[in-house]
């Protein structure tokens, strides 16, 4: 025998001597045979063999003396405990055998039908199943050591529908013990195929918001599902609290701060009588701070936002290149004021993305006044844009003593103030980059930095260079990202009949001062098409939204009624589930040109 076979110990329980002959006539037959074999004739010398010394495989007869019948097979195991046993079974007893595999038995062999090669070739493939038997056993075991952990909820749900596990979370979350769902259906949302936000009503009535997930997964025998349950409580809470800070700063702390500047500034422009130059001078200080604080909270309420997914966003079609040359000319004079020289360098021809072009002009701003902070007299400044396979490329580069190595990484933290051998006089907000990496990544792109330390540095963003549907379709995954299969938002297409593009500019004027408070987002396709994003907006206000909305644009733009319909109201999750439904829905014309 091969390798593989040597010193594999086999018992054979056997009552019958003629059979057993048969058995070990069979070993003798085998070439090269390292099996080493033992009998016994009842279960008791059986289990007494056994307990000398342990057998790797068991062939049984299940007619013994002292047992009869599949009973035989579990007294076995009990003493056997995860060793491979094959049943040998009579020749009208096949069924016999198909049953007691069921039962826990690797294997069965029928009486007078067995070769020394079958015999070998069982007694391999039992011992090599038990082996398989057991990873996969200890598998479950550390998996439901894992589940029983975790501090979220899981369930495993059989084929029929019915709870076959449940762990110490699903418990807390569901306030029913185990034994109590065992067995029975889950009071779960039926639509799983994908990550929903729901509310689950525990049996004292107390509602937990939750978010659910589901996997298939191996069970046993049976192909489950793994439900996991994951308690949105505290995080509920942390967005009541994030929405209490942001109305907090933007009404109790920038209401009076406006007042105190204001009053500030009259009193420095003499409307409250003569000031005298010292007096101006400590008033423009205060006036100074006081617009430093302006713009710090600007910065957290944009952080906030940001960080919570909800920052507004505003597109149209941009070109970047036009907009790069534009930053470079508005900085012209400070840089000249300083001995910089500052110039463009860019592609042949355009790099058009739907982008919000007043976020992506923040951020270029930013990197240009942060490098003139930067950037010793004499030095230079060049603002470049490539484009290629992966998108635009924007670089801000200016020459000076760079970024420490080891300061790379700190540079997108808040409040991060990273020092450039004290060249820069001006302190800023700790924010301003990180606001940068906000606006990139809301753009699905990347910003980073290089330096040759004490020769130059370098602010790279990465940006994909999408069309009016792709952009579109991107909001409106993020809007549904952010409902979680609960929350309620309406999306408004509007299609303006040709002819009318001195009029798209009063449209979209008219829909950001009417819709600016309850808009997420707002898309602009030329002349003609836009899409409008509302948040927290169920069916009803979704019509509604829809009906006001016509009949403004109808107004300034002068829109005549016989024009057919001017917007068509969506509303997420009644009317479309996913962004690619709601583009389908869209009426023929719009997100096109005229």
């Amino acid at each position: 025998m091969s390798e593989q076979n040597k010193n594999i110990k086999v018992l054979l329980i056997e009552d019958n001597p003629f059979d057993a002959k048969v058995v070990e006539d069979l070993f003798v037959s085998m070439k090269d045979s390292s099996f080493s074999r033992r009998m016994a004739g009842t279960l008791q010398e059986a289990q007494a063999a056994d307990a000398l010394e342990k057998a790797d495989v068991l062939l049984l007869d299940l007619n013994l003396p002292d047992s009869f019948g599949p009973e035989t097979l579990h007294k076995v195991q009990k003493f056997a405990k995860d060793r491979p046993i094959i049943v040998l079974t009579g020749f009208y007893e096949e069924h016999l055998g198909i049953n007691m595999i069921k039962k826990g038995a690797q294997d069965y062999l029928v009486k007078g039908k067995i070769n020394a090669n079958l015999l070998a070739y069982s007694i391999k493939y039992a011992i090599e199943r038990a082996r398989i038997d057991a990873k996969l056993q200890q598998r479950e075991a550390r998996l439901r050591e894992v589940l029983e952990k975790a501090p979220d909820g899981f369930l495993v749900i059989g084929p029929s529908g019915r709870v076959l596990f449940a762990n110490r979370g699903a418990e807390q979350l569901l306030g029913r013990s185990r034994a109590d769902l065992a067995g029975l259906p889950p009071d779960l949302p039926s639509d799983l195929e994908r990550t929903i936000e729901t509310e689950l009503t525990r049996p004292d009535g107390v509602k937990v918001p939750a978010e659910v997930r589901a996997a298939e997964l191996q069970w046993g025998e049976e192909n489950c599902r793994l439900v996991m349950i994951r308690d949105l409580t505290a995080v509920r809470l942390l967005e009541r609290n994030r929405d209490e800070f942001i109305s907090r700063i933007s009404h109790d702390l920038r209401a009076p701060l406006t007042i105190v500047r204001e009053a500030m500034g009259l009193v420095a422009d003499g409307t409250a009588g003569t000031v005298a130059d010292k007096q101006k001078e400590i008033l423009q200080m205060g006036i100074d701070s006081a617009d430093r604080l302006n713009r710090l909270i600007d910065a957290l309420l944009d952080i906030t936002k940001m960080e919570a997914g909800v920052m507004p966003m505003y597109v149209s079609e941009t070109d970047l290149g036009a907009m790069l040359a534009a930053c470079a000319a508005e900085h012209t004079y400070l840089a000249a004021d300083r001995g910089i020289e500052i110039s463009t360098r860019l592609p042949a021809g355009k790099a058009v993305a739907y982008c919000d072009a007043d976020k992506v002009r923040e951020v270029l701003a930013n990197l240009v006044f942060n490098a003139l902070k930067f950037t010793p007299r004499g030095g230079r400044i060049t603002l470049s844009l490539e484009t290629g396979t992966e998108g635009a490329r924007l670089c801000v580069e200016n020459t000076g003593q760079g970024i420490a190595p080891e300061d790379i990484h700190k540079l997108f933290h808040k409040f991060a103030q990273v020092s450039s051998s004290g060249q820069a006089k001006e302190r800023g907000t700790g924010l301003g980059l990180a606001i940068c990496r906000g606006i990139v990544e809301l753009h699905r792109g990347r910003i980073w930095a290089e330096s040759d330390y004490g020769r130059n540095c370098r602010f790279l963003v990465q940006l994909p260079l999408p069309g009016f549907s792709e952009a579109a379709g991107f909001l409106l995954r993020r809007e549904i990202d952010l409902a979680g299969g609960k929350g309620e938002f309406c999306a408004l297409g509007v299609t303006l009949p040709p002819g009318l593009a001195a009029a798209a500019s009063k449209v979209e004027a008219f829909i950001h001062s009417r819709l600016r408070a309850s808009s997420r987002a707002v898309v602009r396709r030329g002349d003609r098409s836009f899409l409008v994003i509302l948040s927290k907006c169920g069916g009803g206000e979704c019509a509604r939204a829809g009906t006001l909305l016509e009949e403004g644009i109808r107004q300034v733009a002068g829109v005549p009624p016989e024009s057919g319909r001017l917007a068509a109201a969506l509303s997420y999750p009644a009317d479309f589930s996913d962004e690619l439904e709601f583009l389908r829905r869209m009426p023929e014309g719009w997100g096109k040109d005229a």
